[in-house]
């Protein structure tokens, strides 16, 4: 059996960016056959494999997709951290988490006692948010579960996911030469007047943030303007503060032509729930300390909760992630790998 340092070294150099992750699901399903866990995989490339035992099964998810650049990464250790040389990614974000999760249930399944009902989900495109799309999660029994895809201390328990949408508002004008305005229609001024009344940055006490990321406007400097097209993202932890901006947005560009894409729902967890006291009595076991936090990123998680499996995103230990110098401890990722492995012994 390959320790969890040794798979990782290994895996990370199998290339996976999103929408081509090919080598990464062709490794799971052999390391499947080889320990003799039944799966089945969609037209996507997603993976549910399930051991039948004692109990309630538990989901493990996990995705195999990096983001760029993420080819022909090499693996460095020093001091005890791993690291890539530089020129790329390490993509630990997630194959730390993948890695952790291989070995622990190897472990797992050698332990001669009755072992628990558990299902896996090695999940593509995750980056780019469109993996699980069109996928039947009635191929899913757990009613709950884990994933590890928030770049966090080990500890961390993220309690909070924001409502994700983008927005593109665009204002159509008639260009002309700018030595004759009258003849055209300047689009670019029902644009300012929009952009002038659109609540940008943190409110809602926090509860909220609106960003406009692109302004295009223009051809020329001698030319009116005929076309601006604004794009921009709302995050909200609220459902309801998230579906009244959108009525904002439909009412402040109402001269525009205003399209939604990218919607990604958020949940809410409460440090009272029974699932997350079993994250904190195994991070006690294990001399962890529990961390809550609220995060604005989102993940597998935002998509299973609303699936109505109570999933719990936790810390990967992942530092610097979706950079050239991303890295993680070793130490940490022994850690995740023994958090894993009492997830799985836990019982319902």
């Amino acid at each position: 059996m390959k320790n969890v340092v040794k798979l990782f070294l290994e895996i990370v150099k199998i290339n996976s960016p999103s929408s081509h992750e090919e080598q990464m699901v062709d490794y799971v399903k052999k390391w499947l056959d080889s320990i003799k866990l039944p799966y089945l995989i969609d037209k996507k490339g997603n993976i549910i494999a399930k051991n039948i035992g004692t109990g309630k099964p538990s989901l493990f998810c996990v995705h195999l997709d990096t983001v760029k650049p993420g080819q022909g990464i090499k693996p460095i250790i020093n001091n005890g951290i791993i690291k890539s040389s530089g020129k790329t990614i390490l993509g630990a974000d997630n194959k730390a988490a993948v890695s952790a999760l291989m070995i622990a249930i190897e472990e797992y399944l050698l332990e001669k006692n009755k072992l628990n009902s558990f299902e896996i989900l090695f999940t593509v495109e995750e980056e780019n948010g469109s993996g699980l799309t069109n996928f039947n999660f009635k191929n899913i029994k757990s009613k709950q579960g884990f994933i590890f895809d928030s770049i966090k201390p080990i500890g961390s328990i993220i309690l909070r996911s924001p409502h994700i949408c983008l927005f593109k508002a665009e204002f159509k004008g008639k260009a002309s030469h700018s030595s004759t305005p009258e003849k055209g229609i300047n689009a670019l001024l029902p644009a300012i007047k929009a952009l002038n009344i659109v609540p940008v940055g943190k409110i809602n006490n926090g509860e909220t943030t609106i960003n406009i990321g692109l302004v295009n406007c223009g051809t020329c400097i001698n030319i009116v303007p005929e076309k601006v097209i604004i794009e921009g993202e709302i995050r909200s932890y609220s459902k309801k503060l998230f579906e009244s901006h959108i009525n904002k947005l439909k009412s402040i560009f109402k001269n525009s032509q205003l399209n939604f894409s990218g919607f990604a729902p958020g949940y809410i967890h409460k440090e009272s729930e029974k699932l997350t006291k079993k994250v904190v009595k195994v991070y006690q076991t294990l001399n962890i300390n529990p961390l809550f936090f609220n995060d604005s990123a989102v993940s597998d998680a935002n998509i299973l909760n609303f699936e109505g499996i109570k999933i719990i995103n936790l810390g990967d230990g992942v530092e610097n992630a979706h950079t050239v110098d991303e890295h993680i401890k070793i130490e940490e990722l022994n850690k995740l790998k023994k958090i894993i492995l009492n997830l799985l012994s836990f019982n319902q």
